[in-house]
């Protein structure tokens, strides 16, 4: 049985950080009215973090589901790696979501401290969407990183 941390510890996280985000709100928004705080730079992090994550999941993605023989083959119709292979297309999906998004907010120069309210419940999406990629992206990079360690058999022939 999967643990309920593995399964759905990153969207939890997620969901808690965007919740101290709303905690702080009046401090963030006056921030960024201020110029004291500038997420300009954050946006640009996480679109180039996310289309490099992207890539690399999808990468694994390819190689678990193209892979035969050998231990990943044995496990490929198993509860366990149909779950994984979940977590893969969800960590993938995110990224593509994060990469785009990006792209709006960098090319508008969104600033939460400029405007109207609304673009603070913008700032907590991506932070959310963020958070949750990055911590999807994890999960299959560590799950994966268990299966490779396992060895193939090798036989000699005799």
């Amino acid at each position: 049985m999967t643990s309920l941390v593995e399964r759905y510890g990153p969207f939890l996280v997620a969901l808690f950080a965007t919740l101290l985000i709303y905690y702080f709100k009046t401090d963030l928004v006056s921030a960024a009215a201020e110029k004291k705080v500038d997420f300009a730079n954050l946006y640009s992090a996480v679109f180039n973090w996310s289309s490099i994550q992207t890539g690399f999941v999808f990468g694994i993605f390819g190689y678990v589901a193209g892979k035969s023989g050998g231990f990943i083959e044995a496990i490929k119709s198993t509860p366990e790696m149909s779950l994984f292979l979940t977590y893969t297309k969800r960590a993938i999906y995110l990224g593509f979501a994060l990469t785009f998004f990006c792209i709006f907010l960098t090319v508008m120069s969104f600033n939460i401290g400029v405007g109207a309210p609304w673009k603070f419940h913008i700032f907590a999406a991506f932070s959310f969407l963020s958070l949750w990629g990055f911590l999807a992206f994890l999960r299959v990079a560590y799950i994966f990183g268990d299966i490779l360690r396992v060895k193939d058999r090798t036989r000699v022939p005799g």
